[in-house]
């Protein structure tokens, strides 16, 4: 056999085996959304507002949680992805919840080792997803996602893993946060 003829076989079974790699990595990952999924929402289920949009400064109903779940938003304006320093209006936010975003909130008093524990699993959590500091919770520690809250007393890195994992873009709108 011609080593050209040898090249071209070793070039189309690489090929092969490279195009069936894919297809079965494909296939795990189709898995895996499909199994997240089928899971049912995490957290306390709040009822969902009406969602009108609102310029900010404009009168609105009240939220029905602290933090927000759902209700008036921006029509505009998304908090955008990743960790704040500082506190972005409700408006916005909620918006970005409307797109499928959780968000973790802190109240800003929380110690900076607590801080710094939720940032770690905040980075290692997959999805689409906001941290940020909020005045006046009545609990140290709350993730939300379009209707759903899950309250805590102190960092729970599973729960709150899990809760972004499986309550990130099941929302209403499929859209950037």
């Amino acid at each position: 056999m011609k080593t050209e003829h040898k090249i071209l076989i070793g070039l189309v079974l690489v090929t092969g085996i490279f195009i069936v790699g894919l297809s079965l990595f494909g296939e795990k990952g189709e898995l895996k959304e499909v199994d997240r999924l089928s899971k049912p929402l995490l957290g306390t289920k709040v009822e969902e507002m009406k969602s009108p949009h609102i310029k900010i400064g404009d009168s609105y109903e009240k939220y029905n949680s602290n933090p927000p779940t759902s209700g008036p938003h921006t029509g505009d304006d998304v908090a955008g992805p990743g960790i704040k320093d500082k506190s972005v209006a409700d408006e916005i936010v909620v918006h970005s919840l409307e797109h499928g975003a959780v968000v973790l909130w802190y109240k800003t008093d929380l110690k900076q080792e607590d801080i710094d524990r939720l940032r770690k699993v905040f980075v290692e959590s997959s999805g689409k997803k906001i941290m940020m500091p909020r005045e006046n919770m009545d609990t140290p520690i709350a993730l939300t996602s379009w209707s759903y809250i899950l309250k805590l007393q102190a960092v729970d890195e599973e729960k709150i893993k899990e809760f972004i994992e499986i309550n990130n873009d099941r929302a209403p709108e499929k859209a950037p946060i």
